[in-house]
């Protein structure tokens, strides 16, 4: 499959498109000089980025693949489906992600609102300037600017109220905390159907997330998801111990599911994650691999 003798691929990473804080296409370099063969952008409920990094890839020696990740409805934890080899054209696909994104633009004013009440001088208007100022340090792009919750951490920390980005989110952003607010999800049988609209695969990323109690309820996840057509499981991920990797790979063996793999790299957001980390042989994941053309 790769000319260049590279072993190692990454099928999960995202940029400042979504909530990454590296353009699209300097996450594709980092891939490249990581020595990866093959590299996902897989933003969160948003395609923007595909483009430009598909451009970089092309002077690059990575192969690079479409992707997306879309937050799917989900009792007891987080379920996010990765569609890997989308056509980022397909208007099933994007007519699902433009709600997606109308319905962020509306959990934006709630969030701020809420850090207002807790007497947190901070506005839209704030936000959307930060926003673009990051972006323009970057790089410049046509992209559209997609705004969450890695720019409001980002202006608490400009403004003096947390003093690093891990801090924003313990005190207020994250899940549960003073400030949050959950974001707009779909069905899995939604967003799964979408992927295959638009020629993709529909993987189910970090399974730990799930926070199953045990074996035989990850498995009733799992089943239910087939049900709804999931073609694989992200076995290797940056969160997964050596337990739970060995778990989800017998998974995916006994129901014949595809095994994919990758860092969930997302820059300064999650400073201990690195691209081409965990290592992701060819080898582990040929098949789906044979499955995008590569």
């Amino acid at each position: 499959m790769d000319k260049t003798g590279r072993r190692f691929v990454d099928l999960h990473t995202h940029s400042d498109a979504s909530d990454g804080d590296l353009p699209p296409q300097e996450v594709v370099r980092l891939a490249d000089a990581a020595g990866m063969a093959v590299v996902a952008l897989t933003d969160h409920d948003t395609i923007a980025g595909l483009p430009a990094a598909a451009r970089a890839a092309e002077s690059l020696d990575v192969q690079f693949v479409n992707g997306v990740e879309i937050s799917a409805k989900f009792t007891g934890g987080v379920l996010h489906i990765l569609g890997l080899g989308i056509n980022p054209n397909d208007e099933v696909l994007n007519k699902m992600l433009d709600n997606l994104r109308e319905a962020r633009n509306e959990r934006n004013p709630k969030m701020i609102a809420k850090l207002q009440h807790m007497g947190i001088d901070i506005t839209m208007d704030e936000l959307g300037q930060f926003a673009r100022s990051m972006r323009q340090e970057n790089e410049q792009t046509n992209e559209p600017l997609i705004i969450g919750r890695l720019h409001m951490a980002g202006l608490l920390v400009k403004k003096g109220y947390v003093k690093s980005i891990d801090e924003a989110f313990a005190r207020y952003l994250g899940e549960g905390k003073a400030a949050y607010v959950d974001k707009e999800k779909i069905p899995p049988c939604q967003a799964i159907e979408a992927i295959h609209a638009a020629g993709g695969l529909a993987i189910l990323a970090h399974p730990v997330e799930l926070n199953c109690p045990n074996v035989a309820a990850l498995e009733t996840v799992v089943r239910n998801l087939m049900d709804d057509g999931l073609d694989g499981i992200e076995v290797y991920h940056s969160s997964h111990d050596s337990h739970q990797t060995r778990m989800y790979l017998d998974l995916a063996r006994r129901y014949h599911l595809l095994i994919s793999g990758g860092s969930d790299f997302h820059g300064s957001a999650k400073p201990g994650v690195q691209i081409g980390f965990p290592r992701v042989s060819i080898e582990a994941v040929e098949e789906i691999l044979a499955r995008l053309g590569l």
